[in-house]
């Protein structure tokens, strides 16, 4: 008859230390994930092809299925060693996240603790529950476009609003569990 809602996380205090600034003169572009059509990776790559901007497009998953051609995609294989892709985060400007359905997406509040903004479709809205940083657009190359110059013209402003995050830790999650568990 009782219920609990506890944010699952996989931050920890290394997340919010150290962050490195880049450069604002070429946009670079990151998904994490999995490489599978319910992802959206295969449609978002559809509409990437169509942009004719000097922008990259880097994927972290394994990928080894995936046929690109386009040469300002790079295929990053699958990380799991955390500075490793806290590195990943802080070498891209923002994330894209252009899945059809998510849950509790962890890689969101990563690339939020790495105060990158992320772009989502319209599909997955309600996975931003009043966290800053998050932008939504339709699935097409004009509203992905209007929101990305949006994103890198006020880049450093939204870096600051997404400093004001109240982002899940790892061990708020394991004490929230405790507390649950021994109450």
């Amino acid at each position: 008859k009782k219920s609990y809602q506890v944010y699952p996380s996989r931050l920890n205090d290394r997340w919010f230390q150290g962050y490195k600034d880049i450069s604002g003169d070429k946009i670079k572009l990151l998904y994490v994930g999995r490489v599978n059509p319910e992802k959206g990776i295969y449609n978002f790559l559809n509409i990437f092809d169509k942009i004719n901007e000097d922008m990259e497009f880097s994927i972290v998953g394994n990928a080894k299925n995936l046929k690109v051609t386009n040469k300002k995609v790079k295929l990053l294989g699958y990380i799991s060693d955390p500075e490793l892709l806290i590195n990943a985060y802080d070498t891209h400007n923002v994330m894209v996240l252009p899945s059809y359905t998510e849950a509790h997406p962890y890689v969101v509040d990563e690339c939020l603790a790495r105060k990158r903004p992320v772009i989502i479709f319209e599909d997955i809205s309600y996975i931003v529950r009043g966290k800053r940083g998050i932008y939504i657009c339709k699935r097409n190359v004009d509203s992905f476009l209007h929101t990305l110059n949006y994103i890198m013209k006020n880049f450093h402003l939204i870096q600051k609003d997404i400093e004001k995050n109240k982002l899940p830790k790892r061990e708020d999650m394991i004490k929230e569990f405790s507390r649950i568990l021994s109450g």
